[in-house]
């Protein structure tokens, strides 16, 4: 393969990868604040793809639109977390993580009633005129979802590092005792984190709904966000980009170098090698607990 081509194919899977480190981030954010994973977020930013395909389909311009379909997975994100997993708060995380895999089923089968179950065309939000770089040809789109989410990692980065909210998050993860102590409302952490969480995660299914068509199948797309945060270490922001934008690329080069059908089972060889190698990730670090 020549030059040209192969930087074409990791930009394309540096895009693919950014979209998997959003999914990944969105599950960290609540994972660092629960300690539960959230299964069902791959059906949350599907329900807001749906409803901002619904309000473009109703006349609002495409930005608000877009708008429109991530706030509503803020909304939704709030209203489970306000009456499912706030009452079950004396549960244990297994019983939690059970929960929102359900709540993942639940969501697909309303979606499916709701919208349709058959694929749907999303608006294209980026030109589909390649972009010249020299001898290299760029898709508009890997650029543009490359640029939209770094601009969005650089926010949650500025919002953890240099607000109160973010300073309240990051202590609510080291310790919810001391920061219960320390007069932090960790229940408002909780659903902060379950809404912040909701909206990355929407802002990936806007992005990705364009790439694969839009449909109740495309939660599926937390399968690679969850293999994102264990390669780069669950519970590690940074590392959720990190495996991300890996994932992404080693997805995008496997077909070159193996047989086409390996493709789609990438995440999992993946996940297999990094829990058999370094259970704890790139970028995670052992916990050391007194009994």
């Amino acid at each position: 393969m020549s030059g040209p081509a192969l930087i074409h194919v990791v930009v394309s899977g540096l895009a693919t990868g950014c979209i998997y480190a959003l999914v990944a981030l969105s599950l960290v954010i609540v994972y660092n604040a629960t300690r539960t994973v959230n299964f069902s977020q791959g059906e949350m930013l599907m329900v807001s793809a749906f409803t901002a395909w619904s309000a473009q389909h109703a006349g609002l311009p495409l930005p608000l639109a877009l708008v429109a379909g991530v706030a509503a997975g803020g909304l939704l994100a709030l209203l489970i977390e306000r009456a499912i997993i706030r009452r079950a708060v004396a549960a244990t995380h297994w019983d939690v993580l059970i929960i929102t895999l359900g709540l993942s089923l639940v969501l697909r089968a309303a979606a499916g009633l709701v919208w349709t179950n058959e694929e749907l065309p999303f608006p294209a939000l980026f030109s589909n005129r390649p972009i010249a770089v020299g001898p290299v040809r760029l898709a508009p789109v890997s650029l543009g979802v490359i640029a939209a989410s770094l601009i969005l990692m650089a926010a949650l980065v500025a919002l953890f590092r240099a607000t109160r909210f973010g300073r309240a998050m990051r202590a609510v993860a080291q310790n919810q005792t001391a920061a219960r102590l320390m007069g932090i409302g960790v229940e408002r952490v909780y659903s902060a984190a379950w809404v912040l969480a909701a909206l990355v995660g929407g802002i990936a299914g806007v992005l990705i709904a364009p790439l694969t068509f839009l449909s109740t199948k495309m939660g599926l797309v937390a399968i690679n966000g969850f293999t994102a945060a264990v390669l780069g270490g669950f519970g590690s922001l940074p590392g959720a980009v990190v495996g991300g934008m890996l994932l992404g690329v080693i997805e995008n080069l496997a077909p070159l170098y193996l047989p086409t059908g390996i493709r789609y089972s990438v995440p999992f060889l993946v996940m297999i090698a990094i829990l058999v190698a370094r259970p704890r990730g790139l970028f995670g670090r052992v916990e050391r607990r007194k009994v």
